[in-house]
């Protein structure tokens, strides 16, 4: 729920006839008899500064849309929501679109929480969203949330999330269910959590929370002695904002008639605030000054604070009842110095500006413009608004100040029109509302009224009975003593006014003195820096006619350079054209040598036709296998923009594919390729073909007899930056127990071991499962032997 400042109207001073009473214990008991019942009408009190109210103001709703217009799904964007969520809850009115607009923010920032594992962030958007229902009257469907919200709190351990929850939901119960037990109930249990939590901070909040809730059921000695615990523990642990509890003690001396406490801690509440500028809620604080000058009959420094009060709530551009009350107030104050016209212009351009969006709102504002009517004689337009007044604040059913304070002007609206009877009617409703919300002084006023209604009615006897009551009200709030303290603490405050003033001024004073002096400096500056350019000016035109003449030799020079440059341009063109035509001869002279490679195949290939001898027809074969993983190279590089290196993983996979269909073995031996992606020069890579070759041919034709199946390995792994290691391995029969490979002079092995020494490369045989080639070899020391033979 949100705070609703009781200003009142300006008091209706009908004069102060001296008489002295006798019977001073019977003035006693009426004086506490009026001010017990003055005290319960703080119960109805809707909030207070420091309930968990109102928490930003339009201009960082702003910041806050324009935050989430480009803001990433993150725990900033959650804030934003939230903020935008309370803003909307807690704006006053408890108007349907506002928590409509609040219940969106909160759910998407529920929803994001629920998606980033956030429960404490979930947590405090619920809470919001428990407050939003109870707003709507949706008292079932909020208590429901608010008790799985706890539940909830209570299963992830988030203590301050519970405890947040149970305030929130004891402000609500406040002024929506009116469940007092519940409320003290929430407050003292999340006390307890924060006490618990260490969060002082917190706790002392909660306390004033509670005395806050005393004070509003009309225990005024309690809250008052609770509000002074709480501000000594604000100020022991250094808490800066004492501005909100200051107001509060403000507000109850206010309402005890104790002006000139009232009034100093009105000027605290101003100090701290401006220390910490912390400017959220100034309107209401200037609008706390204002009332107790008002109060008071001090109608000119009333105004100027009501002022000041007024231009801070129109900048929020929120339809908020303080403001149209203030409002109200002013123009009242124009009225009375007979500038009805302008107050009536006054308030319809408010409503222009800022329309009412409630029925208070409304019934204020035609409250406001029938006592601008009576005072321009139009009584019949007057007599209407007071009566529309009556009605809209009838069909709020809601016990405001303006409600009962309306029936006391229209009292003496039909006093002024000689209708006493209707004067009386009015003015006995003005006083038999319970709780009573009207300030003592006005109650005093309203005494008088009736003492001239009875008086004009031959009832002498009550007449006499609420003079008495008004003159002992009277004595006792404007006392020579309280003047005087109040006169002491203007003049304290002013002085601290002054006293900054004067602060400012000589900051100011040494602020110009400064000023007179960087001006001295700047203008001797420009003098030197004036005779300085003089100089280099003529520097310059000298350097002008130089550098005139360099250009010249400069423009010849550069004549001849660029000759050069076209020279050396349409060389580079030649020899570029040279290097394609150079790189296209080489493509070409693989692509014949590939050629004549397959001619050489083809050849064999006819010979062997002619052969009946098996060992002649298998040494054919093996020549065109050998052929083939040459000419194999040769076809990489002249398919390839390289020319010098061939991409070995295809170049293996192709050799080896080759030996298997051509040894008709694709349905029997099965390959496993393991190679490391390098491009090797071609004069590592053929050799290294044609061990493969040779070794994987042997594979093919001993290891697997009777096309047995089996698996032929082939790996090729860089051991560093320059060394390899190929591996060649079958899991067949292995080779004969009187065959030694390292002594073996068939072709194969005497081609494997020779191509292995051009590589100088360290060959090893293994016979363990099959046969194993392995061969270790190195590229740097191949290049260094081409170029030692080179």
């Amino acid at each position: 729920m949100k705070r609703v400042a009781t200003y009142n109207y300006r008091q209706l001073s009908m004069g102060s006839p001296e008489a002295v009473l006798s019977d001073g214990t019977t003035i006693s008991l009426l004086f506490r008899r009026l001010l017990r019942n003055y005290v319960l009408a703080a119960g109805l009190l809707l909030a207070s500064l420091s309930s968990p109210g109102q928490n930003i103001n339009r201009q960082m709703v702003n910041q806050y849309l324009k935050q989430l217009a480009g803001s990433p799904n993150d725990t900033n964007r959650i804030n934003a929501l939230i903020e935008l969520g309370k803003f909307h809850v807690l704006k006053y009115g408890e108007v349907k679109p506002d928590l409509d607009s609040a219940q969106g923010f909160l759910h998407q920032a529920k929803a994001l929480s629920t998606r980033l594992n956030l429960p404490a962030k979930r947590h405090e958007a619920e809470t919001m969203l428990v407050v939003a229902h109870m707003e709507l009257r949706d008292t079932t469907v909020g208590k429901l949330l608010f008790n799985e919200l706890i539940n909830d709190c209570i299963r992830t351990n988030d203590k301050s999330g519970q405890a947040e929850a149970l305030t929130r939901f004891g402000a609500c119960s406040v002024f929506i269910t009116k469940n007092f037990p519940v409320v003290v109930a929430c407050y003292m249990q999340a006390a307890s959590i924060y006490r618990e939590l260490k969060n002082y901070e917190s706790e002392i909040y909660i306390l004033r929370e509670i005395a806050a809730f005393h004070t509003n059921q009309g225990k005024l000695d309690l809250g008052n002695n609770e509000f002074v615990n709480v501000l000594n523990r604000y100020k022991a642990i250094g808490y800066p904002k004492l501005h909100y509890t200051y107001s509060w003690l403000s507000y109850i001396n206010r309402l005890k008639g104790n002006y000139g406490k009232a009034l100093g801690y009105s000027f605290q509440c101003l100090e701290s605030m401006n220390r910490t500028r912390d400017t959220l809620l100034a309107a209401t604080f200037y609008g706390d000054v204002a009332q107790i000058y008002w109060e008071l009959g001090k109608q000119e420094q009333a105004i100027s604070w009501y002022k000041k009060a007024l231009q801070k709530w129109r900048q929020e551009k929120q339809a908020d009842l303080p403001m149209y009350n203030v409002a109200s107030i002013i123009a009242r104050d124009m009225t009375a110095h007979h500038k009805a016209v302008e107050a009536i212009s006054l308030l319809k351009n408010l409503v222009g500006e800022i329309p009412p969006i409630n029925k208070v709102q409304k019934g204020c504002i035609a409250q406001s413009l029938a006592n601008c009517y009576q005072s321009l004689h139009q009584s019949a337009l007057a007599e209407r608004y007071y009566l529309e007044a009556i009605d809209w604040y009838e069909k709020s059913h809601q016990n405001t100040e303006m409600s009962q304070k309306v029936q006391a002007e229209v009292g003496q609206f039909y006093l002024e029109q000689q209708d006493i009877k209707k004067a009386g009617l009015f003015l006995e409703k003005a006083l038999a509302f319970t709780p009573q919300k009207h300030a003592l002084s006005t109650v005093k006023d309203i005494h008088y009224m009736l003492f001239k209604v009875d008086s004009a009615q031959g009832n002498y006897l009550s007449a006499i009975q609420h003079f008495r009551l008004h003159k002992a009200l009277n004595d006792s709030l404007f006392s020579e003593t309280k003047a005087k303290q109040i006169a002491r603490l203007e003049i304290q405050y002013e002085t601290k006014e002054n006293q900054q003033n004067i602060s400012l001024l000589k900051k100011q004073s040494h602020l110009q003195a400064s000023e007179l002096d960087q001006a001295r400096t700047i203008r001797n500056t420009i003098l030197i820096c004036s005779i300085l350019l003089l100089c280099l000016l003529g520097l310059s035109y000298n350097r002008y006619r130089i550098k005139q003449k360099s250009n010249q030799l400069l423009e010849t020079k550069q004549h001849e350079i660029n000759q050069k440059n076209q020279a050396l341009e349409t060389l580079l063109a030649s020899q570029k054209q040279l290097l394609t035509e150079k790189e296209w001869m080489l493509k070409e002279i693989h692509h014949r040598v590939k050629n004549n490679l397959q001619i050489i195949t083809s050849l064999l290939h006819s010979q062997g036709v002619y052969l009946t001898d098996q060992a002649a027809q298998s040494a054919i074969r093996e020549s065109q296998n050998r052929v083939h993983a040459m000419a194999l190279i040769h076809q990489k590089l002249y398919q390839s923009d390289q020319l010098t290196a061939i991409p070995m993983v295809g170049y293996v996979t192709e050799i080896v594919d080759y030996l298997i269909q051509s040894f008709d073995r694709e349905g029997t031996v099965r390959k496993q390729i393991s190679l490391t992606p390098v491009d090797l020069d071609v004069t590592l890579a053929v050799p290294l073909g044609l061990i493969i070759n040779e070794v994987v041919t042997n594979s093919l034709k001993h290891a697997f007899p009777f096309n047995q199946t089996g698996v032929i390995s082939v790996a090729l792994r860089k051991l560093d930056s320059q060394t390899y290691q190929l591996t060649i391995n079958d899991n067949g029969i292995g080779l004969p127990a009187d065959i030694n490979p390292n002594r073996s002079m068939t072709l194969g092995m005497s081609l494997i071991r020779g191509l292995s020494k051009q590589l100088g490369g360290r060959l090893q045989i293994d016979q363990r499962d099959g046969v194993q080639i392995s061969l270790t070899f190195t590229e740097e020391k191949i290049v260094k032997e081409m170029v030692g033979s080179d």
